[in-house]
């Protein structure tokens, strides 16, 4: 991948978070000044990323795809990141999922030779420069959905003249009712999978669905409701290949699998398929990379439930205390522009003066969020100073890393070890 580019931009007054410094610093540089989070090296606040969990977590997802005879293609846009491709593609990743067509462009621009666009594409200007993409690079492998004929019949007429030497991939994606794109009935998703079999401009790939947004009533409810939805793919693909809907291909592709029941899909999509073709199932995940502090510590199938070796937080935000306006209240210097809050607030993990590093998760609570400042109230008796340094987890990885350009990697002595560039 293109990643030496990256490591000679400068490191300037555009990005917050960075090394206090005055002299010239590149990406490749960061590391040599040696600055540290708890020294005060840095502007706060600053969102950074834990090197020793970055490692572990792409080893450990690596692994239990090998274990259980899957393939992955994470999903991109939870950091947008191309140092961290470059890692998890390292790591042993069949591909990258993207959600839209400028994500492939990142994408692409770096280097990335196998991209899943796991959404709809009916635009023509993004067909026509997915054309031109497929055109200039025959080794460029890329799959995207259909869920209709009407988009079938939009995509065929927007290729029409495109001089593709070969047909794009597509996916039929099944849906849920009430949820977002798919088809909702079996029958119609193979009505959509005959027309792009007919279609000369595409060429039916496999099955694709998301069930990370079912949420029922209960997680038995909602477990169950998760192995539901992805029978239904595995007896779509089944009745398809008994069509002769695969004729020609090689494998069938058949992915699911986000960052919350991706061991339902193992459950339910590796078992023996008994087809002519063999099938390839690929989970997407992308939060598994960084995990997280809340959502995804608590339900996914390696948080905290997960036995043996769990998944590990790797991004953090530091702030300072800037005020202790009332005994037990503090307002420390972080907000919503600089963390997520579309699920739970930030999770106060670690306190700092002078450098010694204490455990606060038992004594401090952030209640609310203003632009750039959190309200931390703290549990009676408990000591906390201004120009102390607050520590905290994050809920939801996805809308953390799209608020920071510039984010430093750390040792666990929380010195800079290098730096990671985002591109939303």
């Amino acid at each position: 991948m293109r990643i030496d580019e990256l490591l000679e931009e400068p490191v300037d007054w555009r990005y917050k978070g960075r090394p206090a410094a005055r002299e010239p610093l590149t990406l490749s540089t960061l590391a040599e000044r040696r600055s540290n989070v708890l020294a005060g090296d840095l502007l706060l606040p600053a969102m950074v990323l834990k090197e020793s969990a970055l490692d572990h977590n792409i080893a450990r997802i690596a692994d239990y795809c090998r274990e259980h005879g899957v393939s992955l293609a994470p999903h991109g846009k939870t950091t947008m990141a191309p140092q961290l491709f470059e890692r998890q593609l390292d790591a042993g990743a069949w591909g990258m999922t993207a959600a839209t067509v400028a994500h492939v462009g990142v994408y692409r621009h770096f280097g990335v030779q196998r991209i899943l666009l796991m959404n709809e594409l009916v635009e023509p200007a993004a067909l026509t420069w997915i054309a031109d993409e497929l055109a200039s690079d025959p080794d460029f492998d890329f799959y995207c959905l259909v869920d209709s004929v009407a988009g079938v019949e939009a995509m065929t007429e927007a290729l029409r003249g495109a001089g593709l030497e070969r047909p794009l991939q597509v996916l039929v994606e099944v849906g849920i009712p009430g949820g977002r794109a798919g088809c909702r009935t079996l029958d119609e998703a193979k009505e959509v999978a005959a027309a792009a079999v007919a279609s000369p401009a595409l060429a039916l790939a496999g099955v694709e669905g998301f069930e990370g947004i079912i949420a029922e009533r209960d997680a038995g409810t909602t477990l169950a409701a998760v192995d539901g939805f992805l029978m239904r793919i595995r007896a779509l693909t089944i009745e398809l290949a008994g069509t002769g809907d695969f004729a020609g291909r090689e494998e069938i592709v058949v992915t699911a699998g986000g960052s919350a029941f991706f061991d339902r899909v193992v459950a339910c999509l590796t078992p023996a398929w008994d087809l002519e073709l063999p099938v390839r199932v690929v989970l997407r995940g992308g939060c598994y990379l960084t995990h997280d502090s809340g959502l995804y510590e608590r339900i996914g199938p390696l948080g905290a439930r997960a036995g043996g070796d769990p998944l590990r937080p790797a991004l953090e935000i530091w702030g300072a205390v800037l005020s202790r306006p009332e005994p037990e209240l503090a307002i420390v210097g972080l907000g919503k522009r600089d963390v997520p809050f579309d699920i739970e607030l930030p999770i106060p993990a670690l306190a700092s003066r002078g450098g010694e590093l204490r455990d606060v998760r038992e004594t401090l609570t952030v209640t609310a969020l203003n632009d750039q400042h959190a309200y931390v109230r703290l549990a009676p008796g408990a000591e906390l100073a201004v120009g102390d340094l607050v520590g905290c987890g994050i809920s939801h990885p996805c809308l953390a890393f799209d608020k920071w350009p510039l984010i430093p990697l750390v040792d666990d002595d929380y010195t800079v070890v290098g730096g990671i560039r985002t591109f939303f």
